[in-house]
């Protein structure tokens, strides 16, 4: 049996694209998943792995079941292609979920359609009560994490949600998770170096956020951007948001104040989209871990936020800096340690929130 991958045959997490019938999997931790009863389980998949070196390929983990650990993680290195997520010598009721580890930037990963053995296809499984959304750069997207120290290069290999701090904090609370995180991505500027004279302002988040999957759409449609497809939030009603962003606006604000105010500014009308499409949620904004020179200004735009439109649902959160005692993963971003101890303390926080 094929089927495709639409919501009355698999579970959606995350925000993906459906396009003529191929469901794209972008932002990392975005997954769908299935349940059948047979031995095998196949799925059919297109990827642009020739626009892109082995480093930047798209990367996909096969789970079973509740394992808490991959089956497979799949390198997508084919235009398309049919790839194994279970085999087993029994038949049997199988849960099978596939995960994007790479991020949106990057390698792509459209589901063109699941196969089965048989004709057995149960019920999608169930989504959890509590609800989660996650805007953020490259720490959310565990950039790196995997990676042996500081000294290694990025790729995709060592990228893993599952181990970032906001899958880990999802995990904890029990929650439905959505990622809107981009590596190297800002509220003014993406990540520069020293000697840069002007911002990285591409596909900054506030722009970033409106869209479903804003790098799949230009691949798909090129600069049609009235084809690109607009988020609809009520897909997605999350009980608490987090924010963490400011790292990559460091490297371009540094500490000349005139960025700082701007940054500080273009976060309260950042915070102020949010609200009005999410207008039940909590909101709670962090900052710290990496860098922590915008730490005033992001407090500040929280502060003035709350204040000028009367929102006592909008908090603030600063993160401890990483200890260089618990080591770094590549390019001098979080190691796994630095991010359990980051999901510990969010989590934490979301329940006093919360009340969870």
């Amino acid at each position: 049996m094929k089927f495709q991958a639409t919501e009355d045959k698999v579970k959606l997490s995350g925000r993906t694209l459906l396009v003529e019938g191929t469901r794209y999997l972008g932002f990392s931790g975005s997954s769908i998943e299935f349940t059948f009863v047979g031995k095998k389980a196949a799925a059919c998949i297109c990827s642009d792995a020739q626009n892109w070196g082995e480093e930047l390929r798209g990367r996909i983990a096969v789970y079973v079941n509740d394992g808490q650990e991959p089956v497979r993680r799949i390198c997508l290195e084919e235009k398309e292609g049919l790839y194994t997520l279970y085999e087993g010598e029994e038949e049997r009721e199988v849960t099978v979920r596939i995960m994007k580890y790479s991020e949106a930037a990057f390698g792509k990963c459209g589901i063109r359609y699941i196969e089965i053995d048989g004709n057995r296809l149960c019920t999608p499984p169930s989504g959890k009560k509590r609800k989660l959304e996650i805007i953020g750069d490259s720490i959310t997207c565990g950039y790196g994490v995997e990676a042996e120290n500081e000294l290694q290069p990025f790729h995709t290999a060592t990228e893993n949600p599952e181990k970032s701090y906001s899958l880990l904090t999802a995990r904890a609370l029990d929650a439905e998770v959505n990622l809107v995180s981009w590596s190297g991505n800002g509220i003014i500027s993406g990540y520069v170096d020293e000697t840069a004279t002007a911002p990285s302002d591409r596909w900054l988040m506030p722009e970033v956020y409106q869209y479903t999957d804003i790098s799949c759409s230009e691949m798909l449609f090129g600069n049609e951007e009235s084809r690109w497809e607009r988020w609809d939030f009520s897909r997605f009603v999350p009980d608490i948001i987090l924010i963490n962003l400011g790292t990559n606006d460091c490297s371009w604000c540094k500490d000349i104040q005139e960025r700082k105010d701007v940054y500080r500014d273009r976060y309260g009308e950042f915070l102020q989209y949010i609200r009005k499409n999410n207008p039940g949620a909590e909101i709670l904004c962090m900052l710290g871990t990496m860098d922590q020179r915008l730490l005033k200004e992001a407090e500040e735009a929280v502060r003035i936020f709350v204040q000028n439109q009367g929102d006592g649902k909008t908090h603030f959160l600063a993160l401890p800096a990483q200890d260089p005692g618990d080591g770094y993963g590549a390019d001098w971003h979080p190691s796994l340690l630095t991010q359990r101890k980051t999901a510990e303390i969010v989590a934490e926080e979301v329940k006093r929130i919360m009340g969870w």
